[in-house]
């Protein structure tokens, strides 16, 4: 497997742990929950900008191709941005479900584009060796992410 397949299956993880928390009553795990989440999604989003999106984008040329992966890195910022405004909110907040709504509009919109504009890109200057590749560079970054990040939290 690649990373380009990989990643849909990460997005799918993505969507059920978001659904458990949207579904959760009990503050305490929705809390637990959310920081799984965040965790996931940090580490997601700076494995690929440090090893699949440079990749990508040398080997385009278009500008609007290396317009897409720009889009892609931004939207992870409004994404960072928008999880930041979620942790500051007391759960017991009325606004905490309106505001985790809206960063999972940000989210589902970002990962629609990726599987479509952005993957579409990747496969024309992919090969299947590279993208196997990819994969496991990929993993070794999102692990280093995700132990930066839980320390982080844990501090």
């Amino acid at each position: 497997m690649g990373y380009l397949a990989h990643n849909v299956e990460e997005h799918d993880k993505a969507k059920k742990l978001a659904k458990k928390i949207e579904n959760s009553k009990d503050d305490k795990e929705k809390r637990e929950l959310f920081e799984e989440f965040y965790i996931m999604i940090y580490a997601h989003h700076n494995a690929e900008e440090e090893v699949i999106f440079p990749v990508v984008k040398n080997g385009l040329t278009k500008e609007d191709e290396l317009d897409v992966v720009r889009e892609m890195i931004e939207e992870h910022s409004l994404g960072a941005y928008q999880f930041s405004t979620v942790n500051k909110t007391f759960l017991e907040n009325e606004t905490w479900n309106a505001k985790f709504s809206t960063l999972l509009e940000v989210l589902d919109h970002h990962m629609e584009e990726e599987e479509s504009q952005f993957t579409n890109l990747a496969k024309k200057v992919l090969s299947k060796e590279e993208d196997e590749d990819l994969l496991k560079k990929f993993e070794t970054a999102m692990s280093k992410h995700e132990k930066d990040i839980t320390m982080r939290l844990k501090a």
